[in-house]
């Protein structure tokens, strides 16, 4: 069953690697999207302005709980993510596959040396487009939209192998579950006076 896994993930790579170099747009667009930075800023504005969203008080609290969720959310699964890359290095696509280095990784991206399984990238956008999910499904959605595009174009610059990433969507999603349906319920009296704590200064 592995060793299918791998053939299936390798043979995806490769063919997604012949993409690379025939469009410089493309590649100039993929090469936004899979940076560090960018997506993750993206995010973080976007959740600073759920927080602020609302046309009235219970719409406001409500997308506020759904950031709260959201941060939460993403803080847990990317414990879990240390916790399993302490125990299991798994290497990335570029490493399994050096041919990918000078066309795929060297072109649009740089190579990285952290454990590829699951993929951080996936469950952090994952992890705050599904926090908001479990408050609001309208803006989950739109969370949804950085959420995916970022671990695509990780697939693209060959740093993820898509078991990689369905490792760390998944992680993300269940982790979400977890924090809206069991940890918040436990921890809704702190979480209630940081909210009056906020209000009281003008900024929840």
């Amino acid at each position: 069953m592995l060793g299918l896994v791998i053939e299936v993930d390798q043979g995806i790579v490769l063919w997604i690697s012949h993409l690379v170099g025939k469009s410089s747009i493309l590649d100039g667009i993929m090469t936004i999207l899979a940076n560090d930075y960018f997506m993750p800023v993206t995010i973080s504005l976007l959740l600073l302005y759920i927080w602020y969203a609302g046309r009235d008080y219970s719409e406001r609290h409500r997308n506020q709980m759904a950031v709260v969720c959201s941060a939460i959310t993403i803080g847990i699964a990317m414990g879990f993510i240390l916790a399993a890359n302490s125990i299991w290095r798994h290497p990335h696509p570029f490493q399994d596959l050096p041919q990918l280095l000078d066309p795929v990784t060297n072109h649009i991206f740089y190579p990285i040396h952290d454990p590829s399984f699951p993929s951080n990238s996936a469950c952090l956008t994952f992890a705050a487009a599904a926090g908001i999910w479990q408050f609001n499904r309208k803006l989950g959605l739109i969370m949804a939209v950085p959420a995916i595009l970022m671990p695509l174009a990780k697939l693209y610059a060959a740093v993820y192998y898509p078991s990689d990433i369905i490792g760390g969507i998944i992680l993300g999603i269940l982790t979400s579950y977890f924090v809206a349906k069991i940890f918040m319920p436990i921890v809704h009296v702190p979480i209630s006076m940081g909210f009056l704590f906020l209000r009281s200064l003008r900024v929840g």
